[in-house]
């Protein structure tokens, strides 16, 4: 007659053997997070600098986050605020002025197009008086007010603003010229602070396109944030949500 078998028994040893395959698992698993850990940790922890704790491997240069294509991109939204808010009732949306009321227009214009704003500063700062020729054409019955923001005139444009203005008129409507920067409109405004008369189309040939301050590509970051911090809240967020795109 045949010994019954124990089942206990061998659940046991069942259970002892399946015990043991976990337990190599989980020791093998622990290891190997352990084994990560620390190289992670060796890898990432910037020597346990506080100032230094980002998952940037130490030592190794950021990735550098390309910009925007254009780089005087704000600085002609800023400009063509500006535009909208000074210029455009006399020059028009598509800078072709309105010759019927003797206004010129900036589109095509060779004082626009010339390679230094010294004259065109001048003009958006003291005003124009007298005939001038544009485009082939003498325009003679009016006068351009003076635009630069003083006490006096409130509803001016500031040197930023003006610089804003000129570049974007400059690089609008086919016209293609350097970016004019607030210090060349201050450099001209500081040669010109004794100036209160607008300005004749004799006159103007007669200054030199060279001098003032230097011609630059591009406005300079401090520039541009005080050009920025003098607009309006709403403004200020559209020029920011344009650049973005």
């Amino acid at each position: 007659m045949s010994p019954i078998p124990n089942n206990s028994s061998s659940k046991a040893r069942r259970s002892r053997r399946g015990f043991g395959t976990v337990d190599t698992v989980l020791m093998v698993g622990s290891a190997t997070l352990i084994l990560w850990g620390g190289l992670y940790v060796g890898r990432y922890s910037g020597r346990f600098d506080a100032d230094e704790f980002d998952e940037q491997p130490h030592a190794r240069a950021p990735k550098v986050v390309a910009g925007s294509a254009d780089p005087n991109a704000a600085v002609l939204k800023l400009g063509q605020m500006a535009y909208g808010k000074s210029c455009i009732a006399c020059h028009q949306a598509d800078g072709n002025g309105n010759p019927g009321l003797n206004i010129p227009p900036l589109a095509g214009s060779d004082w626009i197009a010339e390679s230094s704003p010294n004259r065109i500063i001048r003009i958006v700062l003291h005003g124009l008086g007298g005939p001038v020729k544009v485009k082939d054409t003498v325009f003679t019955g009016g006068a351009m007010n003076p635009w630069l923001k003083t006490p006096d005139n409130t509803a001016g444009l500031t040197p930023e603003e003006i610089a804003a203005a000129l570049s974007f008129a400059r690089n609008s409507w086919g016209n293609k010229a350097a970016i004019v920067t607030p210090d060349q409109v201050t450099a001209v405004l500081k040669e010109t602070e004794k100036r209160s008369e607008p300005w004749t189309a004799d006159e103007l040939v007669k200054v030199p396109l060279t001098g003032g301050a230097s011609a630059s590509a591009a406005i300079t970051p401090e520039q541009l944030k005080a050009a920025l911090k003098a607009l309006p809240p709403a403004a200020l967020e559209e020029v920011l949500k344009d650049v973005k795109k």
